[in-house]
This record gives C-alpha cells, structure tokens and sequence, in this order.
C-alpha cells in the first residue's frame, strides 16, 4: 500500500511538473522556479535546519552524523537544496551524489527515511503540495546514485537479530 501510495505521488510530481513550467513565460521563470516558490535563500536555510535537525534525532539514520561536521554537511545540503531547486545564485561546490555516498553503504530504509524527514521539514514550513511534489521527484531523481543495491534492509534486519 505504502509503495502504492509513493509511486503514485511520484507519478504526480513527474506528469505534474512540466505542465506546470510549461506554462510559464520566459520573463516569469526565475519567479516562478521551485527554489523562489520555496521562498528563497531564507526559507530554503530554514527547511534544511529543520531538515538536519529531523537526521539527527532520527533513529534510522542519526549515528550517520555523530561524527561529522554538522555545519559543513548544513552548507552543502544547502547548496544542493538551492541549485537542484533552481537557485541562479547559489553554486554547489560538492562532490556528485555518487562519489559522495559511493562508499556509504546506504540501503532503502536509510534513504527512505532521508525523504521521510525532507517532506517532514517541508510539511512544517507549510510548503504547499505541489512543491512537496516536486522535491520528492528530485529526491527520488538521484536515489540510484545514493543506494548501494547490493544491501537489503532485510539482510541488515537479519544481522541486527543475530547480534
């Protein structure tokens, strides 16, 4: 049912979005991208704080970052919230997602509970559905460069009630 559900959404968010830039005119498209409907540099630092702070108390993913950099990793979901959302004046100055999380070991339930936190943030700064949508697709756009397929959640299930 939940697969059901997401897929749907997903569907969605893709058919959705091109109607929606479709109809855009050339002078509008800064105004109208996702990063200006979001409600720019401010609001974008707001929704990744909050972001953050749902990873770190998350129990599926929070000892991911126990020892990392906290605001380093803050700027840089910044940067790459801003630039994937259409954000002219704000560069990503990362690694690609997959040099980046190549080594990571990340299975589906860590990534489905980054999304799960994402659309958390989202839902509290009152981001409307349609831009939910659309962040789930860029989610969604770069989970192949994030999982690792060879881990299951199962397997981790089953390893983690041997101990």
């Amino acid at each position: 049912m939940m697969k059901s559900t997401f897929k749907t959404l997903l569907a969605s968010a893709i058919l959705t979005t091109p109607m929606l830039f479709g109809s855009v005119q050339a002078h509008d498209a800064e105004e109208a991208s996702l990063f200006n409907r979001l409600g720019g540099p401010d609001k974008i630092r707001v929704i990744v704080e909050d972001t953050y702070h749902n990873h770190v108390t998350n129990p599926i993913i929070r000892d991911r970052f126990v020892d990392s950099d906290h605001a380093a990793v803050k700027q840089k979901v910044y940067e790459i919230f801003a630039a994937a959302t259409g954000s002219e004046e704000i560069e990503y100055t990362g690694r690609d997602m997959k040099t980046t999380h190549r080594t990571m070991n990340i299975n589906e339930m860590e990534f489905n509970a980054v999304v799960d936190d994402v659309m958390a943030a989202l839902e509290k700064n009152g981001v409307g559905q349609q831009e939910k949508n659309e962040v789930l697709a860029i989610l969604w756009s770069v989970r192949g460069d994030i999982v690792n397929p060879n881990i299951t959640t199962q397997a981790l299930t089953d390893s983690e009630s041997s101990e």
